[in-house]
């Protein structure tokens, strides 16, 4: 998204309109707390397929029943680390805060934690909840399955979702390092955003319902796999911890996040876990050496620096984040309705 061609917001603005907009459809506050901090979250750092440009989708979700809008979330430990989360079909930004937030806890007291959420829903950038393990001086990850999207090698059909797996740990003196994929070069929350901007996308990306490769994102319905069946393997991977061992439907049976009726519950499941970096050795060395790691890769010599740095992952969001709070967030086009005229900066 090009910030110098779009108006702009503040985070603040931004903010108080997720607050506006969950709370008039009844959205209780200490669920609509974490959406609002993940959608903003989210956005300043660049991740625009997964800002606040779903806001509408998500209203729209709680007027058709598929977002509980005050639900009772059930966590229950089942082992010295590891426990369940049930989220009562919530937001899944509030299950994901939720879920890393006992899984913390089980760390702080066994060195690792682990929590598997079931009856959860759209959970946005899971760089969002590693961060916050980080925080904690923590390694955070987490994983959560999708819509079936990712065209199977060999196949012209997709079976598994696009499902993302996510890594935060600290680093001394500067943002933690955050490496946030999914198994597809792009989500299909981008894919959507390229069909309502009229852009056409990259080769090499998305294919037609018959498994076709296209370059027009209102044609896509398929992502294809990153490395082919390597991709197709890490989102079985995630899978198998989001949806087997949670319970949740799996594969193709998952339900999708555009398509299906608003009054249908999403089913999904994510897994978070955390990792007491001073359980294994001291934490001031282990946040120095990810930092000086961090430096050595990106001092690697560059073939044009003035095209393309060597950044590490992460670098992107860092360099987003510091020119969004200075300037301000894009408004997309999809929220422009939703808005009142004190938005601009």
């Amino acid at each position: 998204m090009n910030d110098d061609k779009l108006n702009l917001a503040s985070a603040e603005t931004l903010q108080n309109l997720v607050y506006n907009e969950l709370t008039k459809v009844g959205v209780r506050e200490d669920i609509v707390k974490p959406v609002a901090e993940g959608l903003i979250w989210t956005s300043l750092r660049g991740i625009d397929s997964h800002g606040i440009r779903l806001l509408p989708h998500y209203v729209e979700a709680v007027k058709g029943g598929r977002l509980n809008p005050n639900p009772k979330m059930i966590f229950k430990r089942t082992a010295n680390s590891t426990g369940i989360l049930d989220a009562d079909h919530t937001f899944g930004h509030a299950a994901g805060v939720e879920g890393m937030r006992h899984a913390i806890e089980l760390a702080r007291e066994s060195g690792i934690g682990a929590v598997s959420v079931h009856n959860s829903s759209h959970c946005g950038a899971l760089s969002f909840f590693g961060h916050a393990a980080a925080e904690a001086d923590m390694i955070g990850m987490a994983f959560t399955h999708a819509t079936a999207r990712v065209k199977s090698p060999g196949s012209s059909r997709a079976f598994f979702g696009n499902n993302p797996l996510c890594l935060v740990a600290p680093m001394l003196n500067e943002d933690p390092f955050s490496f946030d994929i999914a198994t597809s070069s792009i989500t299909f929350n981008a894919v959507k955003a390229a069909a309502i901007a009229n852009k056409s996308l990259p080769i090499g990306l998305v294919a037609d319902v018959n498994g076709i490769e296209t370059t027009d994102p209102k044609k896509a319905e398929q992502l294809l796999p990153i490395g082919d069946y390597k991709g197709f393997g890490l989102s079985m991977i995630v899978d198998i911890l989001c949806a087997v061992l949670s319970g949740m439907p799996s594969g193709n049976n998952v339900s999708k996040m555009y398509g299906d009726p608003l009054n249908k519950k999403r089913e999904l499941g994510q897994f978070y876990c955390a990792i007491n970096i001073g359980a294994f050795r001291e934490l001031k060395k282990f946040k120095f050496e990810i930092k000086e790691l961090a430096d050595r890769a990106r001092n690697e010599p560059a073939i044009n620096s003035q095209i393309r740095k060597v950044m590490v992952p992460g670098d992107p969001e860092k360099a987003c984040l510091k020119k969004r709070l200075n300037s301000g967030i894009p408004i997309p086009p999809e929220i422009n309705l939703s808005m009142n005229k004190q938005t601009n900066i």
